[in-house]
């Protein structure tokens, strides 16, 4: 029982989903008597219409009917601005005076560079 439920509210929700494609497959099976008793222009064969108005009127009413729908569903947005102080100042921190101390420190660092280290590999034959 659970089962059906179930299946039955998903093909519900689903035919919903693909409403206009369920009209597109209902003129399709049923074009043959569209065409002949519901068609407007049936008594003008030069139009060659073929009960595409019966189609346009059931489309048209199903794009009214999900348009009310969506104007009954939809939920008035309100829109609310949140003011927060700023607690962080991103701004740089500079001195207004800077001060230099002098130092006692000599560059007295040298290094040996390895530059034939750093070359491609020879053949030595």
């Amino acid at each position: 029982m659970k089962n059906f439920f179930v299946i039955s509210l998903i093909a519900i929700m689903l035919l919903q989903i693909f409403s206009k494609v369920v009209v597109l497959v209902d003129f399709q099976a049923n074009r043959e008597y569209i065409m002949e008793f519901l068609c407007i222009n049936r008594d003008k064969p030069e139009l060659k219409c073929e009960g595409k108005c019966q189609l346009t009127k059931k489309l048209k009413a199903q794009h009214d009917t999900d348009k009310q729908a969506n104007e009954r569903g939809q939920k008035q947005e309100v829109q609310v601005n949140l003011y927060c102080q700023n607690l962080f100042s991103l701004k740089p921190i500079i001195p207004e005076t800077i001060v230099t101390y002098p130092s006692g420190y000599t560059f007295s660092y040298s290094s040996i560079a390895y530059h034939c280290i750093f070359h491609p590999p020879q053949v030595i034959v």
